[in-house]
C-alpha cells in the first residue's frame, strides 16, 4: 500500500459507517510506550472519547503493553491485558493463513476454482470466462461484491447474526461476478465464502477449522469465535460513544469478521510471523507474501495488506470495536491497538508509533476560557454543497453545539486559535476567518479526512 494513501479496512453495512486506517511506515520503535501517549489515551478516556484503549508493541527491547480505562462503562469494570475485544476484518488474516495451510499441505491450490467446491446451482465465472478462484476470494480480487444485497438482518445492530450459508449460496447462484482478477474492491461476502469453502472441503465447521489448524497450533488460547462461559466475564462491551451497542455474531459470513482476542493474543498472532519455528511458519510466509497487485500499484497477501516496505497490516471494525495489527518482518516489531468504541477509532495512536516523525500525534488540550460573547460569532449555518452536508453552530447555556446533519447534537470546546475538539470523538474543528477577520467557513478534521464547510448565515 502507498504511504500516503487510505484503504476502508473495516466491515460494513448500509446502516453503519465505519472509518478507514492510514498506515505509514515502521522506521523505529520505543523502548517502551511513550509518556504522550499514555497521556493521551487518559484523555481520551477521562472524556468518554473511548471507553478503553489497549496498545501492544513487540521490538527488539522485549513486549511493552498499556490498558487503560472500562470494559464495562456502568459497572467501572477496568479493562487489562486479557480483555477480549471484537477484531472484526482483522479475522480476515486468519482465514488467509487457514487457506495457506491448506496449499501448504497441497490439499488445494491458490488457483482452484470456487467452483470446485460449491454446489452446481452456482457458477462464479466472469462473462470473460473468467473463473473466480480461492485466491482471488482473499485478496478481493473476485469481482464480488462487498456484501450480498439478501443480507437483511433481523437486528440493524447485529447485522450478521442470521445470515446462513444457504442464503448465501441463494444469492450466489444468480450473481455473475465483475472482471475476475482485474481489479481490488473489498468483499466481506468474497472472504465469508472463502471461510465456508474452507470448512467444507475439511468436512467440518469453519470454528472447527480455525481451532485446530490456526488458534490451537499457535497457542492462541485467548481468541475466539464463540467466547466460551468462563471467558465472558473478559469480554468488553462495545459502544457508539457512551452508549452500548450489541455485540456481533456470525454464521456464514464468521471468516470476514467474526474474531474476538485479547490485545497480548493479538500481539502474540503478529509475532508468531517474525518466527522460523512457527508452527505455521510455512504457511504464514506464503500468505503474507504478494499474490495480487491491485489498480493503483498496492500489494495484497491472503488476508493481509502489504505495503511498500513489506509491512503486512489490517484493521477492523465492528459496531461497538475498531482494531488495528501491523507486522514489520524485517524489523521484527508489532503493533496492537484496540478499543471498545465504534464512533471513535485510535488508529492515529499507532501512526505514531510507527513514526512520530511523519505522524505527530495530535494532543488534546483540556479546554480554554472563553466569554459567551466570543463564542456568539462561530454561531450559524455551515454547508459543504459537494458533500451536501450542513453543519450547525448554536449557543445553549454558555457553551457552542454542533450539529452535523443527520447526527445528534454535541457540545465543542474551545482550544483557542479558532480551533474547537469533540469530546464524545476524535475530531477538530478549524473555524477559517476573512481579511476582515470574519468567521466564513470551517474545516472539520476527523479520522485523517479534512472537510470544508461555507458558512451561510451572518
Amino acid at each position: 500500500m502507498k504511504s500516503n494513501k487510505s484503504r476502508l479496512l473495516t466491515m460494513n453495512t448500509k446502516h453503519t459507517t465505519f472509518y478507514v486506517v492510514l498506515f505509514l511506515f515502521f522506521h523505529f520503535g520505543f523502548t517502551q510506550i511513550p509518556e504522550v501517549v499514555k497521556k493521551e489515551v487518559q484523555y481520551r478516556v477521562r472524556n468518554q472519547i473511548n471507553p478503553s484503549i489497549a496498545i501492544g508493541v513487540l521490538d527488539s527491547t522485549g513486549t511493552h503493553y498499556y490498558v487503560h480505562g472500562f470494559k464495562n462503562l456502568e459497572q467501572k469494570v477496568k479493562a487489562d491485558e486479557n480483555t477480549l475485544y471484537e477484531i472484526g476484518s482483522i479475522t480476515k488474516t486468519y482465514t488467509g493463513l487457514l487457506l495457506a495451510k491448506g496449499i501448504t499441505e497441497k490439499r488445494m491450490s491458490l488457483k482452484d476454482p470456487a467452483n470446485k467446491f460449491l454446489p452446481d446451482s452456482i457458477k462464479l465465472t466472469d462473462k470473460k470466462g473468467v473463473d473466480v478462484t480461492l485466491q482471488s476470494l482473499s485478496t478481493h480480487s473476485s469481482g464480488l461484491p462487498r456484501l450480498p444485497d439478501n443480507l437483511k438482518p433481523k437486528n440493524q445492530m447485529d447485522p450478521y447474526a442470521n445470515y446462513s450459508r444457504k442464503e448465501m449460496f441463494t444469492f450466489l447462484a444468480h450473481y455473475i461476478p465483475k472482471s475476475v482478477d482485474k481489479n481490488f474492491s473489498y468483499s466481506n461476502l468474497g472472504v465469508g465464502l472463502l471461510g465456508e469453502i474452507l470448512a467444507m472441503e475439511r468436512k467440518q465447521s469453519y470454528t472447527a477449522s480455525l481451532q485446530n489448524e490456526i488458534l490451537s497450533p499457535l497457542k492462541l488460547d485467548n481468541t475466539f469465535l464463540k467466547v466460551s462461559e468462563t471467558q465472558t466475564e473478559n469480554l468488553a462491551k462495545g459502544y457508539m460513544g457512551t452508549q452500548e451497542v450489541h455485540h456481533w455474531h456470525f454464521k456464514a459470513m464468521a471468516a470476514a469478521g467474526g474474531l474476538k482476542a485479547s490485545v497480548k493474543d493479538l500481539l502474540k498472532y503478529g509475532k508468531s510471523y517474525l518466527k522460523n519455528d512457527s508452527p505455521l511458519a510455512t504457511s504464514q510466509k506464503l500468505a503474507s507474501t504478494t499474490k495480487f497487485t491491485d489498480q493503483d500499484g498496492n500489494k495484497h497477501g491472503l488476508g493481509w495488506f502489504i505495503n511498500e516496505d513489506n509491512i503486512i497490516f489490517h484493521g477492523g471494525g465492528t459496531g461497538g470495536f475498531r482494531t488495528f495489527l501491523a507486522v514489520d518482518k524485517e524489523n521484527k516489531r508489532v503493533i496492537a491497538v484496540l478499543t471498545n468504541s465504534g464512533s471513535s477509532p485510535a488508529e492515529d495512536i499507532a501512526e505514531f508509533l510507527i513514526d512520530p516523525k511523519k505522524n505527530p500525534l495530535d494532543v488534546a488540550k483540556e479546554e480554554v476560557a472563553i466569554s459567551v460573547e466570543e463564542l456568539i460569532e462561530y454561531e450559524g449555518n455551515y454547508i459543504n454543497d459537494g458533500l451536501k452536508f450542513s453543519y450547525d453552530f448554536i449557543l445553549k447555556e454558555d457553551t457552542l453545539q454542533a450539529q452535523l446533519q443527520g447526527q445528534p447534537e454535541f457540545p465543542v470546546f474551545y482550544q483557542g486559535k479558532d480551533t474547537f475538539i469533540y469530546k464524545v470523538v476524535k475530531a477538530k474543528i478549524v473555524f477559517d476567518r476573512d481579511e476582515n477577520d470574519t468567521i466564513v467557513g470551517l474545516t472539520l478534521y476527523q479520522n485523517g479526512q479534512e472537510i470544508p464547510f461555507i458558512k451561510t448565515t451572518p
